[in-house]
């Protein structure tokens, strides 16, 4: 066996051609000019690590790659493998073993893919933040104990249930010997149990962050408490990050956990925040889940780089070891844009970021309607405007947000229109008015708004019936959609009834009232729409967005000077013991409080130099950043 160091290995050729392809385009920025070596094992070999040697055989292996759709034939992997040039631009984008036969029927199996250089991967502190979900944060912590790299699993309890949760006991009274029953392996790390009130995802990370500043020798693993990655997955990470030049953080792309297992579906893998409208977007051609199902890598042309990623999800990212000494902390965002914002900001630093495809987790889908018209939906707008700011992001975050508002209104998503509204409001309000002070009462601000709206349609929706289950074309929905905002109150005429995973502003738009439907066809939730709502709410959301464009110059420059003081090793430390003193106030330092004596001293002369300002920012070809 050559040494070395593997860059990707699978045991088997049984296994999917996803987890089996190599990604030479992705590799390539992190071996550089070195050689990459691959070798086939044999059937009843010890798997990847043995040379394929069948001297009987009528038929060796082939080294198969993929470029702009087409499959090209490189020839035989000999018994001492092959050797292929990264560097070289003649180097399909995507490179894979045949699953090819020896004259005795047996398939080919253990592929390994290495270079010369031997590289020592850092240990890693892997953190798992967690609320309520006991089962889920065990397995969590049970897989990531057993992975010989992993040196600490940083359990975030948000709940306050795992510390009575006897499988997860069990799990800590292993590593001090009191349990003889479970595998040697959990020895190889250190859960550890860290309780704290429930300050959201940014709470969960920000804890576990701290506690490995205290070895900033390792990695740092961020990983949703059900969100699964394998031991391979995570080695090939550690290993393309020790070999890349640049400091880089690695993202994973995000497999669909009700597919099946040898067919996955790719749900996403990079992405990036679009500059001008300040929203996340794919940074590949991916416009959708992609079903990865009898295809081959000359299909994965959608993965194939459109722009360079400049965050990823913290459903599961590779920081590297030193990351979060130099840049900081997340963003006290209680959730949602607490992973782009890292990202941009280490961008700013000169880091690299990119998503390696074969490195991926397994995650439960999720549906724009249960984000949208829910609490979270209050802070992901109110995130994402104050990140925008932060980042001396332009007008066009507005206008953007403007267009989505009028969506929402015209198509009846009032509770989505009404949340933004709030978020929107929020934002405006400044960062000293609840930037590292609301999450303890984030979730429930949002609950109130969802609440008093679900009280209000109560009575309106006890009585409806579906007359429709395909949503009306464009134009006949905008139609009717225009013609019921210019109404009296009447009863509904057009009832649609529609599967949560369908539910859009163009799926509902012209309905006067939609019935929403789980994926049982069990009636989960209901609205009407009526005329007097949606001018109401059309007349709120604009005077919102003209108070927001007058006095964006001014929150650009609040939101980039507090972004830094809150995330710090000591912001966080001060939010922290705070929480655990229910009631107290964060306390406001001087130059806080002198900033929002400014921002209350507004004068028409002042915001009208600031509007001349920010229209120069805006035509600048950086969008004002």
């Amino acid at each position: 066996m050559h040494v070395g160091t593997t860059l990707q290995r699978t045991p088997s050729a049984a296994a999917p051609l996803w987890e089996q392809a190599f990604a030479a385009w992705a590799w390539r920025h992190a071996v550089g000019p070195r050689p990459v070596h691959v070798e086939v094992g044999t059937p009843g070999s010890d798997g990847a690590d043995a040379p394929a040697v069948a001297p009987d055989s009528t038929r060796r292996p082939r080294l198969l790659g993929a470029d702009a759709g087409t499959v090209i034939d490189l020839g035989e992997i000999g018994a001492e493998g092959r050797t292929v040039d990264l560097a070289d631009p003649s180097t399909p984008a995507w490179l894979w073993v045949e699953e090819a036969a020896d004259g005795s029927g047996a398939t080919w199996s253990g592929v390994r893919w290495w270079v010369d250089e031997q590289v020592e991967l850092p240990r890693v502190s892997a953190i798992v933040p967690t609320f309520r979900r006991e089962d889920d944060a065990t397995a969590q912590a049970h897989a990531f104990a057993a992975m010989p790299f992993v040196a600490r699993v940083l359990v975030i309890d948000q709940g306050g249930t795992l510390a009575g949760h006897a499988p997860f006991t069990r799990l800590l009274d292993a590593q001090e010997g009191m349990s003889a029953d479970l595998p040697d392996s959990l020895a190889t790390a250190r859960i550890e149990l860290l309780e704290q009130p429930n300050l959201g995802g940014s709470g969960g990370y920000a804890r576990g962050m701290l506690a490995s500043l205290d070895d900033p020798s390792q990695a740092v693993f961020l990983s949703d408490d059900d969100a699964l990655i394998s031991e391979e997955s995570l080695r090939r990470l550690l290993t393309f990050q020790a070999l890349a030049e640049a400091p880089t953080i690695l993202g994973t792309g995000l497999l669909d956990a009700d597919s099946p297992a040898g067919a996955p579906t790719l749900l996403t893998e990079a992405e990036h925040v679009e500059r001008r409208t300040f929203f996340w977007r794919s940074a590949d051609g991916m416009h959708g889940p992609l079903d990865l199902a009898g295809t081959t890598p000359a299909d994965w042309d959608a993965l194939l780089p459109r722009t360079a990623a400049d965050y990823t999800g913290w459903w599961g990212t590779l920081l590297p070891p030193g990351a979060v000494g130099t840049l900081g902390l997340p963003a006290p965002f209680f959730l949602k844009w607490d992973d782009a914002e890292y990202g941009l900001r280490a961008s700013a630093s000169g880091y690299s970021t990119m998503v390696l495809p074969g490195a991926s987790v397994t995650h439960p889908s999720w549906d724009a309607y249960r984000t949208q018209m829910s609490w979270s939906a209050r802070i992901l707008h109110r995130n994402r405007l104050a990140t925008a700011a932060a980042h001396r992001a332009g007008r066009g975050v507005l206008a953007d947000s403007l267009a989505h508002q009028l969506k929402h209104v015209l198509s009846g998503l009032h509770l989505t229109a009404r949340l933004w509204d709030e978020g929107a409001r929020a934002a405006l309000a400044g960062p000293e008015a609840w930037l590292g002070r609301d999450l303890g009462t984030a979730r429930a601000d949002g609950q109130a708004v969802v609440d008093a709206w679900r009280e209000r349609q109560r009575p309106r929706t006890e009585s409806l019936e579906p007359t429709r289950t395909t949503p009306f074309s464009l134009s006949a929905g905008a139609l009717r959609a225009l013609a019921r905002a210019l109404s009296p109150v009447r009863a509904p005429r057009s009832v649609l009834e529609i599967p949560a995973s369908e539910v859009s502003w163009r799926t509902v738009l012209g309905a006067d009232a939609v019935i929403i439907t789980s994926a049982r066809g069990e009636r989960i939730d209901a609205f009407a729409i009526e005329g007097h709502d949606d001018r109401s709410l059309l007349l709120r959301v604009l005077r919102t967005h003209v108070r927001l464009a007058l006095r964006w110059g001014r929150l650009r420059r609040r939101y980039a000077r507090a972004l830094p003081r809150w995330t710090t090793a000591g912001a966080w430390r001060e939010i922290l013991e705070r929480a655990e003193q229910p009631g107290t106030e964060v306390p406001r330092s001087e130059e806080h409080a002198a900033e929002q004596q400014d921002s209350e001293r507004q004068s028409t002369e002042h915001e009208s130099t600031e509007e001349r300002t920010d229209e120069s920012a805006d035509a600048s070809p950086e969008g004002g950043r």
